[in-house]
């Protein structure tokens, strides 16, 4: 008789490799040492862009981004001029289990971006709303089934930073990582396989990243590492509750680095005269020919005719104005360093080559020093506090994995990408990765 496998999927947002190297040498972070002593680990390198959407959408689609056209929490097109939420409405792929590959396979997932509003099927879900509501999850009883095991998970959107003090806000933090990881628990004995995304390492580190630089022998009392320690605790219970039949794979779709500042893209292309204000700061549309994308791509839009309301440039002039913004923009220094902001100015097409490059900013920017990033819409940038940040995002992270499949102890050089998590789930499941998915398995 054939065996059924179980997979368990672990996301820890945000890890940085430098610092899971660091705390499990010292042996702060066990759960995270058991993955790499006892299974296999490597490197993993965000598409593009380091941002979530793209990432998780990869996972759970099994497409790059430039083919599930995900490359922000919002759109970066919108005629109107306001990036609208992205919802399964603009979703061109099937989620792993809608896909005929997992047909038979009980999926459960817990606070992925891209479920929202929840659809449907044979499992279990909690949606990652960008909203408040009391509609997040599938079957609609599963909250109540939940609380009366003492587990109630809670969104992000109700966990929201607005300069409240540190020790307000870092327990509810943690507390829905651990409230995730014991629902994802309580969810596998159900389940074959198990996806819970962990955000309080992303979160903290956005928040507290200045804490880490405060000296090693301060590190410990950081709201970082206490993220890091919780999500570790998570992974521990995982491979307690693990069988021979059982996989845990971890990962993160995305590394943080220290942040200094954000810069405004609008503001450098004003001064280049490609930008045009109003006396109250306000874009003024029809007299600009470019202007900066939605946060977290670091790109930049032409102001087309026939895509925006007050498009000025035509589509006849389309390459020629996206070959200046790029000239005058690679010219363009920080004023606080001096520099050059930008390494290199790229196409879309460049960047992201794909059935979905359409929906990707026209040209996207690659900073010269991680530490100055482009500022984004300025509509959203100012929603969340961006310029409070003392962290971001950077490309490259990790994963690990244990379990039937996987060699104890094996370190992989071959860099990954977030579209082998879903490929590997495929090997682990014993099923064929299908051939339109790009990513190769792990195991």
């Amino acid at each position: 008789m054939t065996i059924r496998q179980r997979v368990v999927v672990v996301i820890t947002e945000g890890a940085a490799p430098e610092l899971l190297d660091r705390w499990c040498a010292q042996g702060l972070l066990p759960g995270f040492a058991a993955l790499r002593s006892q299974g296999a680990s490597g490197p993993l390198h965000a598409e593009g862009t380091p941002y979530e959407p793209p990432g998780l959408l990869s996972v759970l689609t099994g497409r790059r981004a430039a083919d599930h056209g995900f490359y922000s929490y919002w759109t970066c097109h919108d005629p109107e001029y306001a990036p609208q939420v992205l919802t399964p409405e603009h979703r061109r792929h099937p989620l792993l289990w809608q896909h005929e590959v997992f047909q038979g396979v009980r999926f459960a997932s817990i606070g992925l971006f891209g479920t929202h509003p929840p659809e449907p099927f044979d499992g279990s879900l909690i949606t990652y709303p960008m909203y408040a509501t009391l509609h997040a999850c599938h079957p609609r009883s599963l909250q109540r089934t939940l609380a009366k095991k003492g587990i109630r998970p809670v969104h992000d959107v109700s966990i929201f930073w607005t300069g409240q003090d540190r020790d307000e806000l870092l327990p509810s933090l943690l507390e829905a990582d651990v409230q995730r990881g014991r629902a994802a628990l309580a969810l596998l004995e159900e389940s074959d396989v198990v996806i819970v995304n962990l955000t309080s390492i992303d979160r903290c580190s956005h928040i507290y990243w200045q804490e880490l630089e405060h000296g090693p022998e301060h590190e410990r009392e950081s709201a970082v590492f206490a993220a890091y320690r919780t999500c570790d605790q998570v992974i521990q219970d995982a491979l307690r509750a693990a069988d021979d039949r059982t996989s845990v794979v971890a990962f993160s779709e995305i590394g943080f680095g220290p942040l200094r500042n954000y810069c405004s893209i609008n503001d450098e292309m004003e001064q280049a005269g490609f930008l045009a204000t109003a006396e109250d700061g306000r874009v003024e549309w029809a007299g600009s020919a470019a202007f900066e994308a939605v946060q977290g791509t670091h790109g930049v839009n032409i102001n087309l005719r026939d895509r925006y309301k007050h498009g000025l440039v035509p589509e006849r002039d389309y390459e020629k104005v996206r070959t200046d913004v790029a000239a005058a923009l690679l010219e363009r220094r920080n004023p606080r360093t001096g520099r050059l902001f930008f390494d290199a100015v790229r196409r879309r097409e460049e960047v992201y080559p794909g059935e979905a490059t359409q929906h990707a900013p026209d040209l996207i920017l690659e900073p010269a020093d991680w530490r100055y990033l482009p500022l984004g819409d300025p509509h959203w940038a100012s929603h969340v506090h961006r310029d409070w940040q003392s962290g971001w995002h950077r490309r490259e992270s990790y994963w690990s994995a244990v379990g039937p499949g996987f060699t104890g102890g094996a370190r992989q050089t071959r860099t990954a990408a977030p579209v082998d998590i879903p490929a590997t789930v495929c090997a682990l499941l014993g099923r064929d990765v299908p051939n339109d998915w790009d990513g190769v398995p792990l195991s």
